[in-house]
């Protein structure tokens, strides 16, 4: 009873802190927010793809040292409150440093933007390899599909919020006070969003890998993929969509080099991406039903492979018709995030599960480069080469999705 009692407060714990994060990243969303403010800061291509490669490129070598030290922790409530609080900080610190943006050159405007940045993704790396094992742990089997259905219900109505509220700024107030009071707002949220953590109940469970420190789980790293044909899937299913993903941003850059960039602009792009999250989630709700959450990933795969083509080939028309691209790459978004971790949590076990968290993210090779490629490959063969290309890899990662073993429910 005792038990049961735990769970549920464990099950809205994680709900509370679900709501007031997507709040918070919609404020700050890495496919529209960012790249603007580098764009309105005078940042290039290149330096583009090097904040989507800190935003979206888990840091190689921090998820893995990371994992290799928390995976022999019995609780990682702590570390999973350290890592979002110092993500807090980050967030008001970007908001403070655009408080002076007159003071600063462009230039500056973007090292500052890019240093704060990686310390919010590197603690946001922290907090997720926690994260995942506590709510792995912390759930019924039966209660994850449940979980992140609801969790992206949930977050649609905050997200929608955010959004008009993100518009309204961007449209009423002038650069660079309207992108402040975004990540002012952001950081506010997403410390209110920590009050869930404080409610988790988390059970201790010893690591399986006790004697694994760093240097052990580099050098059994190879080995460990070779025998674990499921995780080295997921992980080829990881990199190859990754190529999908790390485009996103890029949307907005195509755009802006055929219809310029106003806040207006900038507002309803978010919008339509978020309409587009929300309208898709009663789609992915029937798809989980049947065919579980690799059946989601799958479609999400699909419109990766379809999106960059559409794009290349809309832009020729009015900004009314490339509208499409953002509100199709809504739908993307939130099929990832309602399949991704799901798969991953059903393919690892409470005991190893921290552990392979920092081997994906230490083998995540296209989400940490290609954004960095693609940024400069763009300004020497233009949009259509590396649209098409990233087109052809992320449908590759449809053979290793199928290919997939998923463990009958309460095996794990």
């Amino acid at each position: 009873m005792i038990s049961s009692i735990k769970q549920h407060i464990n099950f809205y714990a994680f709900l509370w802190h679900a709501i007031f994060l997507a709040s918070a990243r919609t404020l700050t969303n890495t496919n529209t927010i960012l790249p603007a403010i580098l764009v309105k800061s005078g940042g290039s291509n290149f330096q583009i793809g090097v904040l989507t490669a800190i935003m979206v490129g888990t840091p190689i070598i921090g998820q893995l040292l990371f994992a290799s030290y928390l995976h022999l922790k019995e609780r990682k409530k702590p570390f999973l409150l350290l890592g979002i609080n110092l993500r807090v900080f980050a967030l008001t610190s970007v908001a403070i440093m655009l408080s002076n943006a007159d003071n600063y050159s462009g230039a500056t405007i973007i090292f500052f933007i890019f240093i704060l940045m990686f310390v919010f993704s590197m603690s946001g790396t922290f907090a997720g390899v926690s994260y995942s094992d506590i709510l792995g742990k912390s759930l019924f089997v039966y209660e994850r599909e449940r979980f992140f259905i609801w969790r992206q219900v949930l977050n649609s109505f905050s997200i929608l919020i955010s959004a008009f509220l993100a518009r309204e700024i961007l449209s009423s107030v002038s650069y660079p006070a309207n992108y402040q009071r975004l990540f002012l707002f952001a950081a506010a949220l997403l410390f209110v969003a920590t009050l869930g953590f404080w409610a988790i109940k988390e059970k201790k469970v010893k690591s399986g890998y006790k004697d694994l420190g760093f240097s052990r789980v580099v050098k059994s790293l190879p080995r460990r993929l070779r025998t674990n044909k499921n995780l080295r899937n997921y992980i080829y299913m990881l990199n190859f969509s990754g190529f999908g993903l790390t485009l996103l941003p890029f949307y907005l850059v195509l755009a802006k080099e055929n219809y310029g960039l106003t806040g207006k602009q900038v507002g309803t792009y978010l919008l339509l991406h978020i309409i587009g999250m929300i309208l898709s989630n009663f789609i992915w709700a029937r798809v989980i039903k049947k065919h579980g959450f690799r059946g989601v990933f799958k479609c999400c795969i699909i419109i990766w492979t379809i999106l960059p083509i559409l794009a290349i080939t809309l832009v020729h028309f009015s900004i009314y018709m490339y509208l499409i691209v953002f509100f199709l790459s809504g739908f993307s978004i939130s099929a990832m995030n309602i399949s991704s971790e799901g798969i991953f949590i059903e393919i690892t076990t409470d005991e190893n599960r921290a552990l392979h968290k920092g081997m994906v993210g230490a083998t995540s090779l296209s989400i940490a480069i290609f954004p960095i490629i693609a940024g400069w490959l763009i300004g020497h063969l233009g949009f259509a080469f590396i649209f098409l290309l990233s087109s052809v890899m992320a449908g590759t990662s449809y053979y290793f999705a199928n290919n997939l073993e998923i463990p009958p429910a309460g095996s794990n």
